[in-house]
């Protein structure tokens, strides 16, 4: 029988009629049915034989070439689709605009021009993109894609756009003033949430939404069946223009065509696994947190500059199978060059996708929804940078990261769900927020959320709290800041524990960290660590909780995150006290391991993000019954298979299953009981 949720195998390809030979077309038939393709989203004016902004004519003659290409594909029963590369346009590359096209440049918030990226908010760009896309869509395609230069922020050097004098005007009339473009830009960086700053994410919102929508009506009243998607990447990124995800989706929406999304997968180049593993949070699972629901996700997989040299099959075979975190319907695969050179068989992708087909469609028809996930709440707010409190004056002070927990915490095996925050009650909940997050919140929200639900904050969020004299949230009196490398703090001591065989263990305060708060508890609390100086020296407390939070009041770093939180130390302290206190399922000595795990608690997604080999599956489950498994996997030879085990449960509430979980494996797990 026929598999109902088939994961979906769309190639990315690039094609130049010029050197499109015999050869070239026999084998991409090759591939596509060697690899289970099911759509080929072919690239217009891409990359390398990319003349920026094209005429009209220009599109229909490049559209007409692949209608005439695209049609073996379409005689297999393989839908097409395309990939336009242009939209605004992603960075100069010393094209100017052509004179006969009615579009005006973007100018950045330096007062930069540029040469070939559109101004967003002129009305001749929205009736000529809405054009070229109608051209697009005479050949009705099966989907029509959108690129990541949607937006408003560029490419390095460029940044963010658009400070043209239409848009310095509309500005101003918004707010009453007549302020040059420099003026207008320091007040928008300075502070936290002001009528600068809203003037412009009102502007960049609204106009995004409007040309997405003239796109939207010209493409669906040429071809009402196509499919509109829309390529992302950084939400923190997204989040500096306002991006209301859902809103823009909801806009490329025919009535029975709901657009769909393509998030970034963070490795255009193979990186070691573990911080694949923090990024694939930041980026991709925060971007379908934000999307929600009813839009289906196909993530990008792109291996830039498209060899084995780029990426190993390994990995990218492990990028694959760790989209059903997100519970991908699918992929959009860039594997080969853009310059028109075809499918190289050398690069063994088609044997690659072909092995891994069965177990996809096995995790995408019994995959794990998030909105389905039980697990540490991690809220996220789209709005994020309207309150984002800038203390550098600079555009790098406003981007606002809410995934510190949530990269920290699934990397070290805890289940995690995260939510798209739009004001919605949450109770009972075990809650972990960054202080960006809070900062989001009125007064009243803050109070609500810590009274219903036991909280883990950070140093960010203690600053909130202090700034919103809600310090007695957390029992506190009163805070102070001692900065990083200050002569100050050096290292984090767990006095009297044993953590990982180490008696009283330390992190550092000083390397890939943040600020410190110190702490003035009105209340006793339970001290889990304390500061030292260099001397040996006791500054305070750091880590401490009670019945209501966990503090870990380190500050978020520009530079290094919270590179230094990655320990087995920080991992062992907070999975006894979880255990102790807490009943969110996280596994149990598997480092680099994570795990998505149902709101039933009847399925579990494990994946080991290293390239060691884990011997035995070891988790904790409270208020559970667990006796026997069904594991679905990929075996050394990349065939799928099953296996039914039985658990077993020690003294210490910690299930265990014999099983040895390779590197970069995935295994989904049905309770059976």
């Amino acid at each position: 029988m026929s598999n109902p949720n088939p994961y979906r195998y769309t190639l990315r390809l690039a094609i130049d009629k010029n050197i499109y030979d015999a050869d070239k077309k026999q084998k991409l038939i090759d591939f596509v049915k060697k690899a289970h393709i099911s759509d080929v989203a072919f690239f217009l004016n891409q990359e390398e034989l990319s003349d920026t902004h094209i005429t009209l004519d220009k599109a229909k003659e490049l559209i007409k070439n692949v209608d005439e290409i695209s049609q073996p594909i379409k005689e297999l029963g393989i839908t097409v689709s395309l990939n336009p590369w242009t939209t605004l346009n992603h960075s100069d590359r010393g094209i100017p605009l052509k004179k006969e096209l009615d579009i005006k440049p973007m100018v950045n918030y330096q007062g930069v021009k540029s040469l070939s990226m559109a101004c967003p908010g002129y009305a001749g760009f929205g009736e000529y993109i809405s054009k070229i896309y109608a051209i697009w869509a005479s050949i009705k395609p099966h989907e029509l894609w959108l690129e990541d230069d949607f937006r408003h922020y560029k490419n390095a050097p460029f940044a963010l756009g658009c400070f043209c004098e239409d848009h310095m005007k509309r500005y101003n009339d918004a707010l009453g003033t007549n302020l040059s473009r420099q003026e207008f830009v320091d007040l928008m960086f300075k502070g936290g949430e002001n009528k600068y700053r809203n003037a412009y994410l009102k502007v960049a919102r609204e106009e995004i939404l409007q040309v997405a929508h003239l796109i939207e009506q010209r493409v669906h009243e040429v071809s009402p069946e196509t499919t509109l998607g829309l390529m992302s990447s950084w939400p923190e990124v997204h989040a500096l223009e306002g991006r209301d995800w859902q809103k823009l989706l909801d806009e490329l929406s025919g009535p029975d065509t709901p657009a769909v999304s393509r998030p970034h997968l963070p490795a255009y180049n193979e990186v070691s696994p573990q911080q694949y593993a923090r990024d694939f949070e930041k980026y991709t699972v925060a971007t379908r947190t934000e999307i929600g629901p009813r839009h289906k996700i196909y993530p990008e997989m792109e291996s830039f500059l498209y060899s084995p040299y780029a990426k190993s099959n390994k990995f990218t075979q492990f990028q694959l199978d760790t989209t059903s975190l997100v519970h991908a319907n699918g992929v959009l695969l860039n594997m080969f060059s853009m310059m028109g050179d075809g499918i190289n068989q050398t690069y063994h992708y088609d044997s690659l996708l072909n092995s891994d087909k069965e177990f996809l469609d096995f995790l995408n028809e019994f995959g794990i929804d998030l909105e389905n996930r039980c697990g540490i709440v991690i809220p996220m707010n789209q709005d994020v940078v309207k309150a984002k409190v800038d203390t550098t004056d600079t555009l790098e002070g406003l981007m606002a990261s809410q995934t510190q927990w949530l990269e920290l915490l699934s990397t070290m095996g805890f289940a995690m769900k995260p939510i798209n925050f739009i004001d919605q009650e949450i109770k009972n909940k075990t809650v972990a927020v960054t202080g960006n997050f809070l900062n989001t919140l009125a007064n009243e929200q803050i109070e609500q959320l810590f009274k219903r639900n036991f909280i883990l904050l950070d140093g960010d969020a203690v600053e909130v709290l202090n700034e919103c004299h809600l310090l007695k949230l957390i029992n506190a009196r009163s805070i102070e800041i001692l900065k990083n490398r200050s002569g100050q703090q050096s290292f984090e001591q767990f006095d009297n524990e044993t953590i990982s065989g180490i008696n009283n263990p330390r992190l550092t305060m000083l390397t890939h960290t943040g600020d410190y708060v110190k702490i003035d508890y009105a209340m006793p609390v339970t001290v889990h660590s304390s500061a030292y100086n260099r001397f040996e020296k006791k500054l305070g407390s750091v880590t401490v909780s009670d019945d209501k939070f966990y503090c870990l009041p380190m500050m978020d770093s520009a530079k290094y995150g919270w590179q230094a939180q990655y320990t087995d130390i920080r991992e062992g302290d907070l999975k006894q006290f979880f255990e102790e206190q807490l009943s969110v399922p996280h596994l149990v000595d598997m480092y680099n391991c994570k795990l998505v795990i149902d709101s039933a608690q009847t399925t579990m997604i494990i994946s080991n993000w290293s390239i060691d080999d884990v011997s035995g599956i070891n988790f904790f489950l409270k208020d559970r019954n667990v006796k026997k498994v069904s594991l679905t996997y990929r075996d050394i030879d990349n065939q799928m298979k099953n296996k039914v085990l039985d658990v077993q449960l020690d003294s210490k509430g910690i299930y265990h299953i014999d099983f040895n979980l390779r590197e970069l494996m995935v295994v989904h797990i049905k309770f059976l009981d």
